[in-house]
């Protein structure tokens, strides 16, 4: 992974940086332990995607086969949600590959904190657009619903 840190954003290079960078965010906080990178269906890694940061939900558009899919336990919340579409704030674009970084329980037999990474497609910004809390168990399930 190389990504590039000289600059006002760090710039990743391919969808993989996006470890990298969820690694980085949450290290102060709530360390990660698990990581999954979005794939659709159709094997597209570029998505919009809508997200609300205060109520802990996000669900993502594929590009190219315009499936869409809400991020582990976003299905549950999103109906109350005040949710906004993502814009790089560098170059514009509305697509990304999107990742969850999760930070397990001391015990590792459940998730504490989920965090939503995105990468710009248009111009290889990272940055993550959402993050909350999952307070209950049994919750390793949702690492495969990214």
């Amino acid at each position: 992974m190389a990504i590039d840190k000289s600059g006002k954003w760090w710039v990743g290079k391919t969808p993989e940086d996006l470890q990298e960078y969820l690694d980085a965010f949450s290290e102060d906080s709530y360390p990660i332990h698990e990581f999954r990178l979005a794939r659709c269906d159709c094997g597209s890694l570029e998505f919009q995607i809508e997200a609300s940061d205060e109520d802990g939900v996000a669900r993502r558009t594929c590009a190219a086969c315009r499936q869409k899919h809400f991020l582990c336990d976003s299905e549950e919340n999103w109906s109350d949600a005040e949710t906004k579409r993502w814009r790089c704030t560098a170059c514009k674009s509305r697509v990304a590959n999107v990742a969850a970084g999760f930070a397990l329980t001391e015990d590792r037999q459940a998730i504490h904190w989920l965090y939503v990474g995105e990468r710009c497609v248009g111009c290889g910004v990272l940055g993550c657009l959402t993050s909350w809390k999952i307070g209950y168990s049994p919750s390793l399930q949702l690492m495969d619903l990214v």
